[in-house]
């Protein structure tokens, strides 16, 4: 199992990223945030903007996939995609993501 993260410029974007993810089945489960404010250079200048990020969960055969959705339908041109392996979860979690990510989408 793999956890990507990823932050969206308002809530409407990240909404809609977690739930497409979902029923495509590139994602067995997306967590969507709170808001957080963000400092970063871009362009050379330094911004402070609220963001809302969102972690996937998903699979190694799904994962690639997934980044590649997100960079298509995020409307950042550099957004941040993020994958993160836990150092640990319960065998029950691990299979129900690995059994999710690999079904055909309805």
């Amino acid at each position: 199992m793999l956890e990507v993260h990823v932050n969206y410029p308002n809530d409407a974007e990240a909404q809609s990223a977690a739930r497409m993810a979902v029923e495509k089945r590139l994602a067995a489960a997306a967590n969507i945030h709170g808001a957080i404010q963000s400092h970063y250079w871009w362009n050379g200048a330094m911004q402070s903007e609220g963001e809302v990020p969102v972690v996937f969960k998903t699979s190694e055969a799904s994962v690639d996939a997934l980044m590649a959705f997100i960079a298509r339908s995020h409307s950042y041109q550099t957004p941040s995609i993020i994958v993160h392996r836990p150092d640990r979860a319960t065998a029950p979690y691990l299979a129900w993501v690995e059994r999710e990510t690999h079904q055909a989408a309805p």
